[in-house]
């Protein structure tokens, strides 16, 4: 039980002294008429010494009226100035609106819109997020108020911007500018006190006069309120005098009763809470003050038929520059490079190339749909998105003509080809992208509307949810990808590249040459080593290093690529068989011709080309017309990856050794923070398990492509789009099974 020690106000609880004050009633408006505040002490002598400074300071403080009125005169200074500020913007809108010959109707339900996003902010403050589910206290008093779902779903929308707005760093300059020029003490809670002012301030203006714009319609729903507005229903003042329990402000609880204890200056303006009332609308119905809690006195309530649209009411204008200003359509692509430009440094080429096929993809369907901006986005068009996924040719990315076509005419020319092939009798062409293209072009379009709001334009919130097609399960993923053993790449190697071919350019029929070049050697790298196809159709001379291990392959970013993240970087064996057909002396022979690229054929002289796709389209024909008939793996390049992997995971080799020669991730926290990556040795040995299937071939002395070895321009570069396509329909038409 507590008891009393002598002196006044002081008690103890334990053993712990409190100090227990009543407060003046200056102060005691919507507050505790007692202060209790824990000491912290167990000494007698410092605790009675703590409380005579203590009521010493209250008493200063009931005193200091001064001090109080000050600092809600400032408060009301600032009041006045945004008022005078909000109503010379308003009249330049005003004039503005008539210069343009823009409805006074839409512009009056836009204020209206605006101006109770403000309200909220003033009734809830900066610092609370809010739903506006049905069990939101803001949507409780939208809803009171009259205001339909839609319009409160624009309401929701500007609230959110609005309210992470005021507390930005520009707002906050500009707030602190304001509370210096009006001798307001620069505090957080002052901060807040001089937002619910200025809040208050761009509401009032904004909702009390709409003749501003001119005379209203005598039929719309807008004229009609100015005519009722003296008469307003009952219901809306009812509705707000009995707020949820939410927007009452909350009693301070005793161990924050602490900051009332503060010098004299900030003590008053922390009790200070009243407000002067603010200037009567015409669009407000009078409020009744005795029974409306202090949170609410002064949010004046439109009257309902503002914003209940009558049937045939215009929609709402476009948001206005608080939610960032509108881009056309026409944009969208230019925008799109500056995303690619900002992330030049750590997007590859082919993520950058992804992200402007999606958002190409974007602009055609908002085309179609008719729309010109930014704004105008609604759920409904990335549906339209979605659904034009599904009925596209999966592999409508391989064809050069497709590739240029707009959304409409692929969708087209993708229903041809269909019903094409099916009267035809053969097998049809798969319809539809995949799961895992689709989140990745859903990805992509999320990234490139986060960067353009980001940038100030005007975006809806818009979700991917139910959109987006669920990742795979863990027991599905083992079967995206094939994972080929050894004995089924042996093949592979029998193929005229590394067993002779009849010259350069017919590399595909056996003859007695032997050309020593990406075709030869990429594959063996592949399959000895498991790197990903950029990796080492990328490699520059510099990065074959001769380390006290042996020989090494050092795989890190250099002009011609970069790579996948960080933990792509590792240094990597150079295979013995790689190195008994002597890829060294291939090296050396590329490295006195003068180049800096390893694989010199697959660098076009006269534009930007990606490496790897250029040796995909040159091998993988010949690989499938090699095979024929045989059976073949999906995704053949990445295939070998996952080969290598399984194979050496079926040798008991620990799966982090596996994971550094791939350049993955480890999962487990002792390979990512208390081991480093595998050494040279370790990796050289784990690879050592995998068996050696390229046995059957000889060295041969090093011969170069003749367009390498003559440093000229490969024959795939100087064609025309047109050649280039026709060649490639016929590499297809000779791979196809009999």
């Amino acid at each position: 039980m507590a008891a009393r020690h002598r002196l006044a106000n002081l008690t103890r609880r334990g053993n712990v002294f409190y100090w227990r004050a009543r407060v003046p009633s200056a102060f005691t408006s919507n507050q505790r008429s007692h202060l209790a505040l824990s000491l912290r002490h167990g000494d007698h002598t410092k605790a009675k010494s703590m409380v005579r400074r203590l009521n010493m300071l209250l008493a200063e403080l009931a005193e200091e009226d001064r001090a109080r009125m000050t600092s809600r005169e400032q408060l009301e200074d600032l009041f006045r100035a945004e008022i005078e500020r909000m109503n010379e913007s308003m009249d330049d809108l005003a004039f503005a609106a008539r210069r343009t010959g823009s409805a006074a109707e839409d512009n009056v339900r836009a204020d209206i819109l605006i101006g109770w996003v403000y309200r909220l902010i003033q009734l809830f403050g900066t610092g609370r997020p809010m739903r506006f589910d049905e069990n939101c206290p803001a949507r409780r008093v939208l809803k009171e108020a009259g205001f339909a779902h839609r319009q409160i779903d624009d309401i929701a929308e500007t609230f959110e911007q609005e309210r992470t707005e005021c507390r930005s760093r520009y707002f906050e300059r500009f707030l602190k500018a304001e509370m210096d020029e009006h001798g307001v003490k620069d505090t957080p809670l002052n901060r807040e006190r001089a937002t619910q002012q200025i809040m208050r301030a761009k509401a009032d203006v904004l909702l009390g006069e709409p003749e501003r714009y001119g005379p209203l319609s005598r039929d719309s729903d807008v004229a009609a309120l100015s005519t009722e507005a003296q008469t307003p229903p009952s219901s809306a003042p009812e509705a707000s005098s009995n707020p949820s329990p939410a927007t009452v402000e909350p009693k301070q609880p005793e161990e924050n009763l602490a900051t009332v204890i503060t010098p004299a200056d900030e003590q008053t303006e922390t009790l200070q809470t009243s407000e002067p009332p603010p200037k009567r609308s015409s669009l407000s119905p009078a409020t009744q003050e005795a029974e409306t809690p202090p949170a609410l006195v002064n949010a004046p309530a439109p009257m309902p038929e503002i914003v209940t649209p009558s049937a045939t009411a215009a929609p709402l204008p476009a948001p206005d520059d608080t939610d960032g200003i509108d881009l056309p359509l026409s944009q969208f692509l230019s925008e799109c490079d500056a995303l690619m430009k900002s992330n030049q440094h750590h997007w590859e080429a082919a993520t950058a190339k992804d992200v402007k096929v999606a958002v190409t993809m974007l602009v055609g369907i908002l085309g179609e749909q008719g729309l010109t901006q930014s704004s105008q986005m609604r759920q409904l068009h990335l549906g339209k998105l979605r659904e034009h996924f599904d009925h596209i040719l999966a592999n409508y990315g391989r064809s050069a003509r497709l590739r240029d076509l707009g959304t409409a005419a692929l969708r087209e020319a993708s229903a041809q080809r269909l019903q094409f092939d099916m009267e035809a009798g053969r097998e049809p062409p798969k319809m539809g992208l995949g799961p895992s293209t689709i989140r990745k072009h859903l990805a992509n379009i999320q990234t490139f509307l986060n960067f353009i709001k980001g940038r100030g334009y005007h975006v809806p919130n818009l979700t991917m949810d139910g959109l987006r097609p669920k990742k795979p399960k863990l027991s599905d993923v083992r079967r995206i990808t094939d994972k080929p053993g050894p004995e089924q790449l042996r093949t592979m190697f029998d193929m005229p590249i590394f067993t002779g071919c009849k010259s350069a350019e017919e590399q595909e029929i056996k003859g007695p040459h032997i050309y020593h070049s990406a075709n030869y050697f990429l594959p063996m790298l592949m399959v000895y080593l498991g790197p990903r196809r950029n990796e080492v159709a990328g490699l520059s001379v510099n990065d074959i290093v001769k380390t006290e291990n042996g020989w090494a392959i050092n795989i890190r970013p250099n002009k011609y690529r970069s790579l996948k993240n960080a933990n792509s970087m590792r240094l990597l064996p150079a295979p013995d068989e790689v190195l008994r057909l002597k890829f060294i002396d291939y090296v050396e022979a590329i490295k006195s011709s003068g180049y800096d690229m390893l694989f010199p054929e697959l660098f076009a002289k006269t534009r930007q080309a990606d490496v790897g796709d250029r040796f995909y389209k040159d091998f993988v024909p010949k690989l499938h017309q090699h095979l024929r008939d045989s059976e073949r793996w999906n995704r053949v390049l990445h295939a070998l990856r996952h080969g290598l992997a399984d194979t050496l995971k079926q040798e008991l080799v620990h799966p982090s050794i596996i994971s550094d020669i791939a350049g993955r991730l480890n999962s487990d926290e002792t390979s990512m923070r208390y081991t480093n990556r595998a050494g040279l040795n370790v990796i050289k040995d784990a690879l050592a398990k995998y068996p050696v299937i390229t046995s059957h071939l000889e060295p041969r002395s090093i011969e170069l492509l003749p367009w390498v070895a003559a440093n000229e321009a490969a024959p795939w570069e100087g064609q025309s789009k047109r050649e280039r396509l026709r060649h490639a329909r016929r590499l297809r038409s000779a791979t196809k099974p009999c």
